[in-house]
């Protein structure tokens, strides 16, 4: 998470949660992009990329493809979304194969976080409590909506509640003790 002036943490976006995908990053490594399609006729694959770090995914990275460390070979933009060529799949029948799978990293080499900086995959699953100690829910997803983000937490037998990540309502993060700690203002949890 950033830390905004007034000290609000705020989640950084280059780990996605991969929790939500219908295929996850196995143990220890961390998804940064998702192969879709095919595009054209040598192997080029189109990528949603779950990154926000656009070094990632450039032409001399090594990732890991279907678990094997995989060099990219080409990247091009033709379209606003990076279509990327790998060694080992330069043909569009190999790349076929890739279709709907995971491009991922080693959780060793994302990069260290500043203070009050976490990963969205860290943050998910949380516990949401009130200052006075009251259980919210569970924080299951975190939405970028350009001024802030919101965090999506599910309450058992009530409505999902949209937390918005901003001065004096979000207090404070504590991975250790499993929790998001908030100052709900009136109306907010209704």
């Amino acid at each position: 998470m950033t830390s905004n002036a007034g000290g609000t943490p705020r989640p950084s976006p280059g780990r996605p949660p991969s929790k939500n995908d219908p295929e996850t990053s196995a143990p220890n490594r961390v998804a940064v992009g998702r192969i879709n399609s095919l595009w054209g006729l040598n192997g080029h694959v189109k990528v949603t990329p779950l990154t926000s770090n656009p070094a990632r995914l450039q032409p001399g990275e090594v990732v890991l493809v279907r678990g094997r460390p995989t060099r990219i070979i080409d990247v091009v933009t033709p379209q606003g979304y990076p279509i990327i060529l790998f060694e080992g799949y330069q043909d569009r029948t190999s790349a076929e194969r890739l279709r709907e799978t995971l491009i991922e990293i080693d959780e060793a080499d994302l990069a260290p976080l500043d203070e009050d900086e976490y990963y969205v995959d860290d943050l998910v699953g949380l516990d949401v409590v009130t200052a006075a100690g009251d259980l919210v829910g569970k924080l299951a997803e975190v939405l970028g909506t350009g001024a802030n983000d919101v965090y999506l937490v599910t309450r058992e037998g009530k409505k999902d509640a949209l937390i918005p990540v901003i001065d004096g309502v979000v207090l404070s993060v504590d991975l250790q003790g499993h929790k998001v700690v908030i100052d709900p203002v009136p109306g907010l949890l209704d």
